[in-house]
């Protein structure tokens, strides 16, 4: 399906090095060359394009649903994230960039018969395509599987979600069985291999942490297939907890020669091709009032007590008079709000050229150690996992204060103290886990915390699955609950018009047939 109906589409170019074979950025099976290209020279490409979806495409609805941004004072908008009138042309490409990045992963798969040797290169192509069809089900619900990859079939039927998660589960499994019972003559990963270096103890950490993501999309789900699929996974994987213990970062050479070629948060949200001025994006994002007002230390309700000002909170977002300020979404501020901080977008140095290179030059962070944590933290308090879950609490403010006192470039930065903060916010409820009537509340807030900015469309999903951190509505939305998914595009309802499900704005508010499997 997407191999035809995506190939004409021309996308951002998202990164090429000085090997064509790297530009990835459109289906490569009507390429004159396809037919000769290795897994080794498809295999970089396709994960670095990947990452400037789930950073840039996903991160930017993600942050903006789940509150982590607003508007800079000086600009308005129309954005369905904030006014929540949504329809076919909304955040199109979370849809369809999902897919022609998952394709670009089956392409590589594709060629298991021709190259048998690549079995690691066939296992990461494996966890990424599943990684890619995970958000789509998320926001979208039932989609094109079965028949989605096929090069034969132009129009795919939806398959129902709730048959797809297994598949999805099933997928995981190959991609260990890859790692774990390669070919005899398998080839090494080298270069190519832009997360790991080729480690592969590292990549079944990967796909083990990745397969818990998924498995708590299922935490509160009544349907009794999806309850006995987690059970079952839930049982081998707590027999062997092993999981991502440090940041995942991607980088296959950023570098300052050309917009493409810069590491994607500082593309989208440092400075322009010219570096004569900051991007759109980055002069219009700014502070979103929920979070300013947690990281302030000034959210006191029923749900969050806090009255601790968050030492990170300086390099989450710029302070305006000593404070964050940050925008009420649906209102368009006239006075300066805080903007996205240097310490996301990278822009920082001596000069304006050292700066420039810091900011175009730094790693994209794939998955942090912190979300690993949290993740493992909330698994042991549903009691899907044996241990503490404090103690995974604790390493995810931890490993998230690690992260941020972590410099780069000539960057070195004054490590900020978890260990103090930790002790601070203890008896603090949703923010602190002894005071915290409602564990989950507390593991949510601080994943918020750590996740902000970096990976915004896993803070919209678990605030949906979870209900935490419990966050208010855009002011002057004509609704009571954020949108459960969005509406498929205008590309599947022109190409596709036999098979995709109509959706309406108001089928979005909403729990009924065509919401995402993880809320029904």
């Amino acid at each position: 399906m997407k191999k035809i109906l995506y190939s004409s589409m021309m996308m951002l170019l998202l990164f090429t090095s000085c090997e064509s074979y790297l530009d990835v950025n459109e289906d490569q099976t009507n390429k004159p060359f396809f037919t000769d290209l290795s897994p080794k020279q498809m295999l970089a490409g396709a994960v670095n394009n990947y990452t400037n979806h789930q950073i840039i495409t996903l991160g930017n609805y993600g942050n903006r649903v789940a509150y982590v941004w607003g508007l800079n004072s000086g600009f308005t908008s129309t954005d369905p994230a904030w006014t929540y009138i949504f329809d076919s042309s909304s955040y199109e490409t979370n849809f369809e960039n999902s897919y022609l990045f998952a394709d670009n992963f089956q392409d590589i798969l594709d060629k298991e018969a021709q190259f048998p040797e690549y079995s690691y290169h066939y296992g990461i192509a494996k966890v990424m395509k599943v990684m890619s069809m995970d958000y789509v089900t998320a926001l979208y619900g039932d989609a094109p599987y079965s028949e989605a990859f096929s090069p034969t079939i132009t129009a795919p039927k939806y398959d129902d979600d709730k048959t797809i998660i297994p598949a999805l589960f099933l997928e995981l499994d190959k991609a260990r069985a890859y790692f774990e019972s390669p070919s005899a003559d398998v080839i090494d990963l080298g270069s190519e291999d832009i997360v790991f270096g080729g480690n592969t103890a590292e990549w079944l950490k990967f796909i083990n942490t990745v397969e818990l993501r998924l498995l708590l999309r299922l935490s509160k789900t009544t349907d009794a297939a999806l309850v006995t699929l987690r059970t079952s996974r839930f049982a081998v994987l707590n027999a062997n907890q092993n999981f991502v213990t440090s940041d995942v970062t991607v980088n296959p050479g950023y570098n300052t020669s050309t917009l493409n070629s810069r590491t994607p948060v500082f593309r989208a949200y440092g400075q322009n091709e010219s570096f004569s001025a900051a991007t759109s994006a980055n002069a219009a994002n700014a502070a979103g009032d929920f979070a300013a007002r947690l990281v302030n230390g000034t959210l006191n309700d029923a749900n969050i007590t806090t009255g601790i000002v968050d030492p990170r909170r300086s390099r989450i977002f710029t302070l305006v008079g000593g404070t964050v300020v940050g925008n009420v979404q649906g209102i368009f501020p006239l006075t300066a709000i805080s903007k996205i901080a240097s310490f996301y977008h990278g822009r920082t140095g001596a000069n304006a050229a050292i700066a420039n290179k810091n900011g175009a030059e730094r790693d994209a962070y794939l998955m942090q150690a912190a979300e690993s944590h949290f993740l493992q933290a909330e698994a042991r308090q549903r009691g899907f996992l044996t241990g503490s879950a404090k103690a995974e609490f604790d390493a995810g403010v931890t490993a998230s204060f690690n992260f941020y006192s972590t410099g780069f470039g000539t960057i070195a930065l004054a490590a900020l103290d978890p260990v103090a903060y930790l002790a601070s916010i203890d008896a603090k409820n949703g923010l602190g886990w002894t005071g915290s009537t409602n564990k989950i509340s507390a593991i949510m807030t601080q994943k918020y915390i750590a996740l902000a900015e970096w990976n915004g469309i896993e803070l919209y999903i678990d605030h949906m699955r979870t209900g935490f951190p419990v966050l208010p509505l855009p002011f002057g939305v004509n609704a009571t609950t954020r949108p459960n998914r969005l509406i498929y595009p205008t590309s599947e309802y022109s190409s596709n018009s036999a098979n995709v499900p109509t959706v309406t704005n108001a089928e979005l508010f909403t729990v009924n047939a065509k919401t995402p499997y993880y809320l029904q």
